[in-house]
């Protein structure tokens, strides 16, 4: 599963009530060692409710600070925002979200203060940050998070970066993203399958960006990028 599967997904409570569009997803840093940046994320909520360009920029968050004149305008707005805990959360479907619950059992905030480890918004503080090697070159884009679940059970871990236009496309969605997956598969080699892949084992910290404890050159992102321009760019006269 991707958090791109998620984001944009309508929530349905327990008696089929529609509550809104999931903007983001909460993942909270507590999962099993991966690497270098310790703990892996697990998925910890789904942010939803009306739309509104402030849950994107961050404003949803009780904790965002910001100019007052958009604070306050963003916050009789997201009044109507809400967290579904992942424990609430019964099914999943294509774009639409189950839950077990009410909904009047379900929550306005999140109280990351009662969480072991850090706590992130992923289409905030994740999705779309570029990525740096180990030779603080660029590597790519966050363009979407792979998810999985655990034998025994409990929410889904973040185990690994996608990037490039494969895994863009699904975001994008509609006519325009499935042009970019057909283009994509077209390009890529016949080996390859699905997006390019960065194992989340090979985060080094993640801030303003993400680093990375290898060299681009070891990507798979590179490898399409190097076939990319061996195969097509090298034939353009002139190129």
């Amino acid at each position: 599963m991707r958090v791109s599967d998620l984001l944009g997904g309508i929530v349905l409570d327990a008696d089929g009530t529609e509550l809104g569009h999931v903007h983001d997803v909460t993942l909270v840093q507590d999962g099993p060692p991966v690497g270098p940046v310790g703990a892996a994320f697990r998925l910890r909520a789904l942010l939803f409710g009306a739309p509104s360009i402030g849950a994107r920029l961050g404003f949803a968050r009780r904790d965002v600070r910001g100019p007052w004149p958009l604070r306050a305008l963003f916050s009789a707005l997201h009044d109507r925002m809400r967290f579904a805990a992942w424990e609430q959360v019964a099914a999943i479907e294509v774009r639409r979200i189950h839950l077990g619950v009410r909904a009047d059992q379900v929550n306005d905030e999140i109280d990351a203060a009662g969480e072991a480890g850090r706590v992130i918004d992923a289409g905030l503080e994740l999705l779309d940050r570029q990525v740096v090697d180990t030779n603080g070159r660029m590597a790519g884009n966050v363009d979407d998070l792979e998810l999985t679940f655990a034998h025994e059970g409990g929410p889904p871990v973040v185990t690994a970066i996608l990037a490039g236009p494969g895994a863009l496309a699904r975001r994008v969605g509609g006519r325009l993203g499935n042009a970019i997956a057909s283009v994509h598969e077209r390009l890529q080699e016949a080996d390859i399958e699905g997006p390019a892949r960065i194992s989340f084992g090979a985060v080094a910290s993640i801030g303003s960006d993400v680093r990375l404890t290898v060299s681009r050159q070891d990507l798979e992102i590179y490898r399409f990028e190097r076939w990319a321009r061996d195969t097509i760019v090298a034939r353009i006269p002139g190129s």
